[in-house]
């Protein structure tokens, strides 16, 4: 079906935003905005042909504008944390602005920016390109760095999210969108009736200001990790996980440049499921512990008001901090290079 464009509404500075709807003869509808790359809405059929938006997020620019759970934002320059907000290339340091959501808990770099400006757009048939011309010194990076994502949506309920970028000089990229969904509905609790499934024999070991160690865990070793066979998140299963955050781990896979499945999410009661596949290295499992910190009690979209471990997000990603930690692969570009990586979502439902 034909790609549709409407007006979602204005920045604070007057800039145009607006939404543009993809849907399939399969009764799936996915909406982006250009702020932010933002994905405004996931609606699903369950199987019994229902179909609810199962994607976190707001009604409206303005509140978009200060989103600091990243509701379906795309993460760049950088998609998780540059510890203390610095880093050094080349000899040369860079302070780069610093987030820093949880009042001092958690302070990074980069990861503000693309979600919060407005992107150019072009449609070409069924395709959305939305580009973006981040300035040299932009939140403290080198380069002027141009950025392409792409979005499709296949008839087999894939969303497939191609993004490249390039600089003109060396600087560090590393993007994921930050959609997070809740398969029964995006304003119906906690996920506790959801099943999780990943892909990886490996994750990251964290340390109390949420940066990796260094250290790569088998799930082996640490077995409440271990989702390679699924697990249902009843109980206390996402209270005991490592970290005492919940999801809030990286998951390492090999082969990055080949596409490869990374997780799953299903949801019994109503059928669907989300599968992730990813020609990057690892995955980013969060379960919104830090929600009531976060976003508190104030209405979303809808008026919803979201509970902790109100959804979950699988954002495909380089290492975090890899920057920082020359043991890990790294995420720096440079001007005679192309950053290129792919993310696809597929949607389904459970055969009964």
């Amino acid at each position: 079906m034909p790609l549709k464009q409407e007006l979602f509404g204005k920045t604070s500075t007057g800039e145009d935003v607006y939404k543009f709807t993809f849907t399939n003869e399969n009764k799936v509808t996915i909406s982006v905005l250009n702020f932010g790359c933002v994905i405004y809405e996931i609606k699903l059929p369950d199987r019994d042909g229902n179909v609810v938006d199962v994607n976190l997020g707001f009604d409206n620019v303005k509140d978009y504008e200060k989103n600091n759970n990243y509701f379906g934002a795309l993460c760049g320059r950088v998609a998780n944390r540059i510890g203390n907000g610095e880093m050094t290339i080349d000899g040369q340091t860079f302070k780069l602005s610093r987030n820093d959501p949880l009042g001092g808990h958690i302070v990074h770099g980069g990861f503000v920016g693309f979600s919060r400006r407005v992107w150019d757009y072009k449609i070409e048939g069924d395709t959305l390109t939305l580009t973006y011309v981040d300035a040299d010194g932009s939140e403290g990076f080198p380069g002027e760095v141009t950025t392409h994502v792409t979005f499709t949506l296949g008839e087999d309920n894939t969303l497939t999210m191609d993004y490249s970028a390039t600089t003109t000089k060396t600087t560090v990229v590393d993007m994921g969108s930050h959609f997070m969904v809740n398969l029964a509905g995006h304003d119906k609790g906690a996920i506790k009736d959801h099943k999780v499934t990943v892909y990886s024999d490996k994750f990251l070991d964290i340390g109390d200001d949420f940066l990796p160690t260094g250290k790569l865990i088998s799930v082996d070793e640490d077995p409440v990790m271990d989702f390679r066979s699924g697990r249902d998140l009843a109980g206390e299963v996402l209270e005991t996980l490592s970290g005492g955050c919940a999801f809030h781990h990286a998951f390492v896979f090999d082969r990055r440049g080949e596409r490869k499945r990374m997780a799953r999410v299903d949801h019994p009661g109503s059928g669907r499921y989300l599968e992730v596949a990813s020609t990057n290295s690892t995955v980013f499992a969060y379960s919104n512990h830090f929600m009531p910190q976060i976003v508190g009690d104030a209405p979303c979209k809808a008026g919803a008001r979201y509970p902790r471990y109100a959804a979950i997000e699988f954002m495909p990603m380089g290492y975090p901090n890899s920057v920082k930690m020359p043991e890990f692969p790294q995420s720096v570009l440079k001007p005679d290079q192309q950053y290129r990586e792919t993310a696809w979502y597929t949607f389904g439902l459970q055969e009964q």
